[in-house]
């Protein structure tokens, strides 16, 4: 219940004094100054209520954290750049191609008796791989035989008319025609019995070209014609024979590269000749090139080299489609950075180097080749340069930052990795 003031009631006198002091920071501080400059100090009942009021005023004035404290720099990851050794490499598209290869085709018309390989079998040099019907081929070596006996009778007539008109002759009771007719017959049988005797030798080779082998070793492709087919001289290849071990592989070389390469009075033996496989796997066998084309190819103007490689798996195929690495034997030494470092914009490439305030700045590089997640640098940088990994979006160019290093963090995700 509220009394109405009145002149007997005692109220004590609460004024402010000195020894509480009104922060200036807070504009509530100011409103009440002015209030209680401008309006008694209230008297009463309304005196009491009043005192807590102004206790709360005066502690919403505690300071405030100004708002242009600087916040502590953004946490980046960096890593340093550094020399390694590493084997000049060039990436080349190239193919496979077999050193020998041989089209198995008929030398004489027949029918095919048999077929005496499996399809994609290697075989040795000098293996059957198809018969041809040879009956008609052996009656024509017998017919060749029976002519070639014939032709022997017919020159020993010959021989024994001549020795009979040259003694008649030399007695007088034979005219000189006579043996002229007896010396050119004698001649007639000896070059008779020749003709039938290289007739017997085409019969027999006829004879013997029956039988299909192959001229090498290798591999035996797909045969284009079946048993019982009419073949001959004109009908193609039978059969496809490939050489397997060693093999070829041809790429194309640009003529800078090859520029370079003999301005630096470097030879094919400065390097060796890897290849990479459809599956990304490298082959396990090196390579040698053997050969660097004596003319360039005008629409790419490149040159084809060619190197040897072994292919004792088969793993190889000819007309396969590999990737080439001519690596140079001697490592070189180049500055490396990691490729999560480079950045990309329209003037080109760039990292965020730290100073040694750890201040970023801007630098501008000049890349070579990429080698297992790093980037080669050929200007823009020297070795122990630090560079940020990892946190570019909290770094700017000219403000400071906390670096960590990638190694470091590497090592920490390691260890809380094991603890799991």
């Amino acid at each position: 219940m509220r009394l109405p003031p009145t002149a007997d009631t005692a109220v004590a006198k609460v004024e402010p004094t000195g020894d509480v002091e009104m922060p200036r920071d807070c504009g509530l501080n100011a409103t009440v100054e002015t209030w209680a400059a401008k309006r008694p100090w209230p008297r009463g009942p309304f005196a009491a209520l009043l005192c807590p009021v102004l206790i709360l005023l005066a502690g919403c004035s505690q300071e405030q954290p100004s708002k242009t404290d600087r916040s502590p720099p953004p946490a980046v990851v960096v890593d340093a750049a550094r020399l390694v050794d590493l084997a000049t490499e060039q990436v080349y598209t190239g193919r496979i191609e077999a050193i020998d290869k041989v089209q198995i085709r008929a030398r004489v018309q027949g029918y095919l008796k048999a077929r005496l390989f499996d399809e994609g079998a290697e075989v040795k040099k000098g293996e059957l791989l198809f018969e041809i019907e040879a009956d008609p081929f052996t009656i024509a070596v017998q017919q060749a035989e029976a002519n070639l006996t014939n032709a022997k009778a017919g020159l020993t007539l010959a021989e024994q008319t001549f020795e009979r008109t040259q003694e008649l002759a030399s007695r007088g009771t034979s005219s000189k025609a006579s043996l002229d007719t007896a010396q050119s017959g004698l001649a007639q049988a000896q070059a008779n019995v020749k003709a039938r005797e290289a007739d017997l030798q085409t019969a027999k080779l006829n004879l013997g070209y029956t039988q299909i082998t192959t001229p090498m070793d290798g591999r035996v492709g797909r045969s284009t014609y079946s048993v019982g087919n009419l073949v001959g001289p004109d009908s193609g290849s039978l059969v496809t024979v490939v050489a397997q071990d060693p093999m070829y592989v041809s790429f194309p070389v640009p003529q800078r590269v090859l520029l370079d390469v003999r301005k630096a009075g470097r030879g094919p033996d400065s390097v060796v000749v890897k290849l990479r496989m459809a599956d990304g796997s490298l082959y396990d066998q090196d390579g040698k090139i053997e050969f660097v084309d004596v003319q360039a190819t005008a629409s790419t103007d490149s040159v084809t080299v060619r190197a040897s490689i072994a292919n004792p798996r088969r793993l190889l195929v000819d007309q396969q489609l590999v990737n080439v690495l001519v690596i140079r034997k001697k490592p070189e030494q180049k500055l490396v950075v990691s490729q999560s470092a480079l950045l990309l914009d329209q003037q080109g490439a760039y990292v965020l180097a730290l100073d040694a305030e750890n201040v970023v700045a801007i630098r501008r590089i000049t890349t070579g080749e990429q080698r297992r997640g790093m980037m080669v640098i050929d200007s823009g940088l020297n070795a122990g340069d630090r560079v940020i990994v990892s946190g570019h979006q909290k770094a700017r160019p000219g403000a400071p930052v906390s670096p960590q290093a990638a190694d470091a963090m590497t090592g920490a995700a390691q260890s809380k990795q094991a603890g799991k």
